[in-house]
C-alpha cells in the first residue's frame, strides 16, 4: 500500500510564505486561532499547508475590522463543520454580519 506523506512547513517557512511574523504566528497559536501538527524532535513547530489559508483568511478579516476574539469564534464554528449561521451566538452573528457588510461594500 502505498502512503502520501503530508508537507509539514517549519514556522520559519510559513513566516517567508506568509510574510507574517514568528511572533504573531506563535501568538495566534496560543489563542487557538492556528495549531501546529506536531513538533520536531528538536522541538520545532511543525503546521500544515492549510495553515496558510487560515492565515491569510484572520489577516483579510482583520483587515475587514473584526477583532481576533470574532475571528476566533467565526473558526470555531468553522471547525466544528457546522453551517455558521446555526452556531452563532448573538456577538459571533454580528461579527458575521459586519464581515458580510464590509467585503459586499468593498
Amino acid at each position: 500500500m502505498l502512503t502520501q506523506e503530508t508537507k509539514l512547513l517549519l514556522i520559519g517557512q510559513v513566516t517567508d510564505i506568509s510574510k507574517i511574523p514568528i511572533r504573531t504566528i506563535r501568538y495566534y497559536e496560543s489563542l487557538g486561532l492556528i495549531k501546529s501538527s506536531r513538533r520536531t524532535e528538536e522541538g520545532f513547530r511543525q503546521f500544515s499547508l492549510d495553515v496558510l489559508t487560515r492565515l491569510a483568511f484572520i489577516k483579510r478579516a482583520q483587515n475587514l475590522g473584526l477583532s481576533l476574539e470574532e475571528i476566533r469564534n467565526i473558526l470555531q464554528v468553522y471547525d466544528q463543520g457546522q453551517a455558521p449561521v446555526v452556531k452563532f451566538n448573538k456577538s459571533s452573528k454580528r461579527s458575521f454580519c459586519k464581515l458580510i457588510t464590509k467585503s459586499i461594500s468593498c
